[in-house]
C-alpha cells in the first residue's frame, strides 16, 4: 500500500499511519460492542435462571413440603400402623428440599441475601430437621408416644421457615433490581460504543473513498506511464530498424570490397587488410543486428520464423566466424554435435545463431590462452507447451553447452546474469549497461525462445553455459544424422594434456564406432598397439616424440594431430587437423583410413599437407 501511494499524494505516509490507526480503532470498539452484548446476555440467562427458577422455587418448596410432612403427621390414625417407611419418605422429601438451598450454584446465591442471615436460618432449620430422626425412627417402630413431640417440634420451626422464604424473596428482589441497573448500564455503554462505531464507520468511508479515487488516479498515470513507455521502445525500434537499413548498404558494399581484394594476385599487406575489413564488416553487421533485435524484444515486436535446416552445418558455420578471431589468440576450438539430434531440424537459425555468437564472443573475451568446446545435445528438460509449426510433428528441446579455460567472469557481471524472468517479482532481462550487448541479447533471446539459461564459473579455471531451447521436429526428417562407422574393436590413442578438449575428441570418435584411450602425461613409446593416434598438445614429444612417432610409422598406425611440433616436420606423415575441429573435418579422413576401400596412408597424410 505504501509502495502504491508513494510520492506526493494525498495518502501521505503520515497520513497513511492516522488511516491504519481508524482501522485498529474501529476493531477494537466492534470486538468491545460485541463482547458486552455477549456478556449482558449471559447475566441476563444466569439471573434468570438462579433468581427466579432455583433459590425462589426452592424455597416455596421447602415450605410447602413441611406443611405437607406436618399434616401428614397430624393426620396419622391407629389405622396407619405399620407405617413401612412412609413416614421417612415424607421426611427425605423435606430433607432433600433443604439440600437444594445449601448446595451448589443456590447455596452460593443465597448466602448472600441479607448478609448470612439466611445461611444462619437455615443452618437452624437443618439441625433442628436433624433431630427429628430419633422421634421419627420410635414412631416408624409403632410407639406413638413421640408423636405428640414430634409434631410440637415441628411447628416450633414453622416461624423460621417463614423468616426464611421472606429473606429469600426480599433478596432476590434486591438481586434482580442490582441485575437491572447493571444491565441498564451495560445497554448505555452499548449505545455508546456504538454511536462511536458509527463515527468512525463514517470516517473509515471518507478515507476509502478518498484512497479510492487516488488508486484509481495512479492506475490512470501508471496505465499512461506505460504506453509512453512503450511508445518509446516503439520509437526506438523504428529508428534503428531505420539505421539498420540505411547502414547495410555501405557495409555490404566494403565487404565486396573486401572480397575482391582477396580475388587478387598480390597476398601481402592487400590480403591482410581486406581480411580485417571483411570481419570488421562482418561485426559491425553483427553488432547493428544485436541492436535492432534487442530494441524489438524490449518493444515486445521480436516474432520467431522457424525455418528447417541442417543443423551441423549451420552450427560449423557459426563457429568458422570466430576462426580468425581465436587464430590470433592461438585458441583451440572443437564442435561436437550428439548424433541423437535430428540431422535437420526446424528452428529459427537468425536467433539460434546470435545466441551461439554472444556465448562464443564471451568466451574468447575472457580466454587468452586454451581450448573452448562447444556441445549440442539432447536436454533432459522437458519440451514446453507451444503450438506446432507447419510440417513438423513433434517439440523436442536440444542444449547448446559451451565450456572455456580462460580467466572466468568478474562477479558483479555474474551477479547481473543471474535473472530467471519465468519467476516472479523478476526483472524481464539484465541490462545491456551491466553484462554487455551480446549476453544480454543471448538471454533474453533465450527466455523468448521458451529456454532455459544457466552458467558455472570458477576463477583461472573458465565458465560453462548451458542453454536449453526448444525445436520443431519435421514430419519427414530422419530420426538421426548417419555417419560413417568403423569395425568393432577399433581403438584410437588421444595424447591430449586438456582434460575437457581430449573428452570432446573421445565423444567425436566414438560417433565413428572408435573408443578412445587418453594419455595426459606418460611416456610416448607406451602406447604401441593402437589403431590410430592423435597427437595433441603434450609436454612429452620433445623427449621421446621423434621415436614414438617412428615406431607407430613403422607399424603402418595412421597418426592425426594438431601438434605444431609434430606436423612442422613433414617426415613425420602426420595428417594435420586444424581448428575448429569437428565431425565433418574427422569423418572423411576416418572413411579414407578406415573403410573396406580405403586409400592408402601415405596418400591421405599428403592430401592433408596440401590442403592444409
Amino acid at each position: 500500500m505504501e509502495r502504491l501511494f508513494k510520492g506526493n499524494t494525498w495518502l501521505s505516509k503520515f497520513k497513511l499511519w492516522v488511516l491504519y490507526g481508524f482501522i485498529a480503532f474501529i476493531i477494537a470498539i466492534t470486538i468491545a460492542v460485541f463482547g458486552i452484548i455477549t456478556y449482558t446476555s449471559d447475566s441476563s440467562k444466569n439471573n434468570s435462571r438462579r433468581v427466579f427458577e432455583s433459590s425462589l422455587w426452592n424455597t416455596l418448596q421447602l415450605q410447602i413440603q413441611s406443611y405437607r410432612f406436618l399434616n401428614y403427621l397430624i393426620e396419622l390414625d391407629e389405622a396407619d400402623y405399620p407405617l413401612n417407611g412412609n413416614a421417612f419418605f415424607e421426611y427425605d422429601l423435606l430433607m432433600s428440599r433443604v439440600d437444594l438451598l445449601r448446595q451448589g450454584d443456590v447455596g452460593s446465591l443465597i448466602r448472600t441475601f441479607e448478609s448470612g442471615r439466611t445461611t444462619r436460618l437455615l443452618n437452624i432449620i437443618n439441625g433442628e430437621l436433624e433431630l427429628l430422626s430419633f422421634n421419627l425412627s420410635k414412631i416408624e417402630s409403632g410407639d406413638t408416644s413421640y408423636l405428640p413431640d414430634l409434631i410440637e417440634r415441628i411447628q416450633r420451626i414453622e416461624e423460621q421457615i417463614n423468616e426464611f422464604v421472606t429473606l429469600v424473596n426480599k433478596g432476590s428482589n434486591e438481586f434482580i433490581s442490582n441485575q437491572h441497573k447493571t444491565l441498564q448500564k451495560n445497554l448505555d455503554d452499548i449505545q455508546l460504543l456504538s454511536m462511536a462505531l458509527l463515527a468512525c464507520l463514517l470516517c473509515l468511508c471518507f478515507f476509502t473513498v478518498k484512497g479510492l479515487t487516488e488508486l484509481r488516479n495512479v492506475i490512470k498515470r501508471n496505465d499512461e506511464l506505460k504506453l509512453g513507455i512503450q511508445t518509446v521502445h516503439e520509437d526506438k525500434a523504428n529508428l534503428l530498424s531505420f539505421i539498420s537499413q540505411e547502414i547495410r548498404s555501405p557495409i555490404n558494399a566494403i565487404l565486396g570490397t573486401a572480397k575482391t581484394l582477396n580475388c587478387t594476385e598480390s597476398k601481402n599487406d592487400t590480403g591482410v587488410l581486406s581480411k580485417h575489413i571483411e570481419e570488421s564488416g562482418h561485426q559491425l553487421l553483427q553488432t547493428i543486428e544485436m541492436l535492432s533485435d534487442l530494441a524489438l524484444i524490449d518493444a515486445k515486436q521480436l516474432t520467431l520464423n522457424p525455418t528447417t535446416e541442417c543443423l551441423q552445418k549451420s552450427i560449423e558455420d557459426y563457429l568458422a566466424i570466430f576462426e580468425p578471431q581465436m587464430t590470433r589468440k592461438n585458441l583451440q576450438s572443437i564442435l561436437y554435435i550428439d548424433p541423437l539430434l535430428p540431422k535437420d531440424i526446424s528452428l529459427d537459425f537468425i536467433r539460434t545463431k546470435e545466441i551461439i555468437v554472444a556465448l562464443l564472443q564471451n568466451a574468447i573475451t575472457y580466454t587468452s590462452s586454451g581450448s573452448i568446446s562447444l556441445q549440442i545435445r539432447p536436454s533432459a528438460l522437458n519440451a514446453p507447451q507451444l503450438p506446432l509449426v507447419p510440417d513438423t510433428k513433434e517439440i523436442r528441446v536440444m542444449q547448446i553447452a559451451l565450456r572455456d579455460t580462460g580467466l572466468g567472469m568478474p562477479n558483479e557481471l555474474q551477479q547481473n546474469l543471474r535473472i530467471n524472468p519465468s519467476l516472479p517479482m523478476q526483472q524481464e532481462g539484465p541490462l545491456p549497461s551491466k553484462v554487455g550487448l551480446s549476453l544480454a541479447l543471448c538471454h533474453k533471446l533465450v527466455y523468448l525462445m521458451q529456454g532455459e539459461m544457466h552458467f558455472s564459473c570458477a576463477p583461472q579455471k573458465g565458465c560453462e553455459f548451458w542453454v536449453d531451447i526448444p525445436y520443431y521436429v519435421p514430419s519427414t526428417n530422419l530420426p538421426t544424422s548417419s555417419a560413417f562407422h568403423c569395425t568393432e574393436q577399433t581403438q584410437a590413442l588421444v595424447i591430449e594434456t586438456d582434460t575437457h578438449l581430449a573428452k570432446i575428441i573421445g565423444l567425436q570418435l566414438a560417433t565413428f564406432n572408435i573408443d578412445a584411450i587418453f594419455s595426459k602425461d606418460g611416456s610416448l613409446q607406451e602406447y604401441k598397439d593402437y589403431d590410430l593416434v592423435i597427437l595433441g598438445n603434450t609436454p612429452r614429444f620433445e623427449r621421446d616424440g621423434n621415436d614414438a612417432l617412428q615406431q607407430w610409422k613403422a607399424k603402418s598406425c595412421p597418426i592425426l594431430g594438431y601438434n605444431p611440433q609434430a606436423i612442422s616436420h613433414p617426415e613425420h606423415s602426420i595428417i594435420p587437423l586444424h581448428f575448429p575441429l569437428t565431425q565433418t573435418q574427422l569423418e572423411p579422413l576416418i572413411a579414407g583410413l578406415f573403410s573396406p576401400k580405403k586409400t592408402t596412408y601415405k596418400d591421405i597424410s599428403s592430401k592433408a599437407h596440401k590442403n592444409d
